[in-house]
């Protein structure tokens, strides 16, 4: 590489993962298993930072914080502050798992694990 072609070559990330949290934000216990979705769709008068806009976009379904996480290439606490702020700012809402009518009995569970020992 020469001098001038150096500078052609994609920087990667130029921002550092902190930076891109919201200063002061409380992860407000959200876990990894959390499931966020958007308020609104992202719209170019917001001035969003890249990070916000591409989660306000892809959220616009259901999805949990790890597969967030995954999608912007963000450490998974990173993007709990990011959302809990974005859920301060009305941005995105914390959504309940819908629970299911009957617990899984104890038979499956034994028998999910001999299957897996069975592996």
């Amino acid at each position: 590489m020469t001098g001038d072609d150096a500078f052609d070559a994609d920087p990667g990330r130029l921002v550092r993962p902190f930076a891109v949290a919201v200063a002061g934000a409380d992860d407000a216990g959200l876990d990894m298993l959390s499931l966020v979705v958007a308020t609104r769709a992202p719209d170019e008068t917001d001035h969003l930072r890249p990070e916000h806009e591409a989660a306000l976009g892809w959220c616009d379904r259901p999805r949990t914080i790890v597969e967030l996480a995954a999608r912007l290439q963000l450490p998974l606490n990173v993007v709990k502050l990011l959302v809990a702020g974005m859920i301060a700012d009305g941005a995105m809402r914390h959504c309940r798992p819908a629970v299911s009518g009957a617990a899984v009995g104890e038979d499956v569970l034994r028998a999910v694990l001999d299957g897996l020992r069975a592996l």
